[in-house]
């Protein structure tokens, strides 16, 4: 038995079929919401809250997507009519990998919905970037589609894509201080 089997990148992905799009939760609410799922589950948990749905990616060997639907439903009871809630589960890396890569082929065929998703992506790839397995497995998909889109010229709003995805990443401020420092000392050196 490799690794494969014994954990794996799961995920259930939410859909309302209402003809609102809206969030299925605010911003606000989907942290506590990942909060949550990371204290059941393990901190390998991302979740993608969207106007066209929700995504809850875990990294584990358990199946969590019972749990995870019951916690959407709960968290949602107030704001949404549940019944228009449809849930997919995939419980491999096969499965997931199909269904976001067919999640963004299809967003590709909507430019507005494409750069917002690869914004928010992009975004939420380096909020958390300490993730060891769906982060980076995520990303290995994401890449591998926005080549694809950019070999067929099939890619939306190019120009901008490739901006956001190699804009340079805020400093961080204690680098910015271990930088000073070490001019600081280098300087001083030079001094005596």
């Amino acid at each position: 038995m490799d690794d494969e089997d014994i954990a794996s990148i799961k995920s259930v992905n939410i859909r309302s079929i209402d003809i609102k799009k809206r969030l299925l939760m605010s911003s606000n609410m989907v942290s506590v919401f990942e909060s949550f799922l990371k204290e059941t589950i393990g901190v390998e948990v991302l979740v993608v809250n969207t106007n066209i749905g929700m995504e809850v990616y875990y990294y584990s060997q358990n199946n969590y997507n019972a749990f995870i639907k019951e916690s959407v439903l709960l968290y949602t009871i107030k704001n949404l009519d549940q019944s228009k809630l449809k849930f997919r589960n995939n419980l491999n890396r096969e499965q997931v990998y199909q269904s976001f890569c067919e999640a963004l082929m299809t967003f590709a065929q909507y430019p507005q919905i494409f750069l917002a998703y690869t914004k928010k992506f992009i975004h939420l790839k380096e909020k958390n970037e300490s993730s060891q397995f769906v982060v980076p497995i995520l990303t290995s998909f994401f890449d591998e589609v926005l080549g694809f889109l950019s070999e067929t010229g099939k890619m939306p709003h190019f120009e901008k894509v490739k901006r956001v995805k190699n804009k340079p990443q805020k400093p961080d401020p204690n680098q910015m201080v271990i930088k000073d420092l070490i001019s600081e000392v280098l300087l001083k050196k030079h001094y005596n």
